[in-house]
């Protein structure tokens, strides 16, 4: 069988079949052309979705981070919070410090009393002083602090420092095992216990004695015991003459109120640990002019300030927008803090100085104020509240 020949186009045939092509290459070309564009826009659409994405991210790493910032910043205004500088207390640190390693070096025994209004550093010089030791090249000795607000029974003091002295039977224990178990110590021991007027808050032999014994100890031959007693009275050892007699002398340290510039410092160096301006100066200097003239108490104001910056943190939260803590704000937060000025200045005087205080006014109406008049009448308030009473002259120092 002899195959077909393939009929030759003729010219108008030609140009439609080139015109079909044509049109089929323009309509894949269209169709290529529409993909590329459609994957153009999806390309675009996740390159806007990644930068938005991105952009969200580092929104919320800002705002972790600014958080971060101020929960750190909350936190240093803990009153529990020890600096490493204790700004306005550099001498008497470097005081107690001399006469402790002189102790030491020596391997002599003695004893300080610490006294000062509350809040004004005695226990943070303390515990750094303590934790310095801790840290020093000194000889080997022992620590033992206690604050004597936590004991349920007086009495305890003597079960806690036989607890530091290894000794056994701390249950029955008394001064005179304590005594006899100092004087076969080879090595230094430092006592530091802290609100110790709270072991005579009354004028008992009982309590007396309790601290005649701890002060007392230290005049053991031999003993390397040295006693630090902190508490807010100007010179709880005068009122236990016994002291005297087994010639106890206890080294006095007085620590003054804050002032402004010293609170201010207090505050910003609190304040440095953050990346970012959180309180205004304009705040600080209110908050420590407040303190100063108050009570002079550190741990109010780094109370106020805590509360200040808490107060940021919510208001952060919420809208996202980092403030700062202004004048307006502070004075409102002390206000909530101190109330009246001159109620709080009383509010913050001892018991006697109140009913001393109270003796006065009753006398507002004269023209002259006898001395032993208001004696006589500062004497019958402290009968009639069951107080016992103290020499007026060394409350008015």
């Amino acid at each position: 069988m002899i195959p077909s020949k393939k009929r030759k186009l003729n010219k108008k045939e030609e140009e439609e079949s080139e015109e079909e092509e044509r049109i089929i290459f323009e309509s894949e070309s269209e169709e290529e052309t529409k993909n590329k564009e459609e994957s153009d826009e999806e390309e675009e659409e996740e390159t806007i979705r990644f930068e938005s994405e991105s952009e969200e991210e580092k929104e919320e790493e800002e705002y972790l981070w600014r958080l971060s910032n101020i929960e750190r910043a909350i936190k240093s205004f803990s009153s529990h919070s020890i600096p490493e500088h204790l700004h306005g207390r550099e001498e008497k640190e470097s005081e107690i410090t001399n006469y402790i390693k002189e102790r030491i070096k020596t391997q002599t025994s003695g004893s300080m009393y610490i006294s000062g209004k509350p809040g004004t550093g005695k226990t943070a010089t303390i515990q750094k002083i303590r934790k310095d030791l801790s840290l020093s090249k000194v000889r080997k000795c022992k620590q033992f602090f206690l604050n004597c607000m936590e004991l349920k029974d007086k009495r305890q003091i003597y079960k806690e420092i036989g607890k530091t002295l290894e000794l056994e039977d701390v249950e029955r224990l008394d001064s005179d095992v304590i005594s006899s178990a100092l004087r076969k110590r080879n090595h230094m021991i430092i006592i530091f216990l802290d609100e110790i007027d709270q072991l005579m808050s009354t004028k008992s032999k009982s309590e007396q004695q309790i601290v005649f014994d701890i002060f007392g100890w230290t005049t053991i031959p031999n003993s390397h015991l040295v006693v630090v007693g902190i508490a807010n009275a100007l010179d709880m050892t005068e009122h236990i003459p016994l002291l005297d007699y087994i010639k106890c002398q206890p080294y006095l340290i007085h620590f003054q109120g804050y002032e402004a510039d010293q609170i201010s410092r207090i505050i910003k160096e609190r304040l440095d640990s953050s990346a970012f301006t959180l309180v205004e100066d304009n705040a600080i200097t209110l908050a420590s002019r407040c303190i100063a003239n108050n009570s002079s108490d550190v741990r109010v104001v780094l109370s106020i300030l805590r509360k200040a910056v808490e107060d940021l943190k919510t208001k952060f939260e919420e809208t996202r927008k980092i403030s700062t803590v202004g004048v307006m704000l502070m004075n409102q937060i002390c206000t909530q803090f101190l109330g009246d000025p001159q109620v709080n200045q009383i509010k913050s005087r001892t018991i006697h100085e109140k009913i001393l205080l109270a003796s006065l006014c009753q006398n507002q109406d004269r023209k002259e104020v006898v001395g032993s008049q208001v004696k006589k009448q500062y004497s019958g308030l402290c009968s009639q509240f069951s107080i016992p009473e103290n020499n007026v002259s060394e409350i008015c120092r």
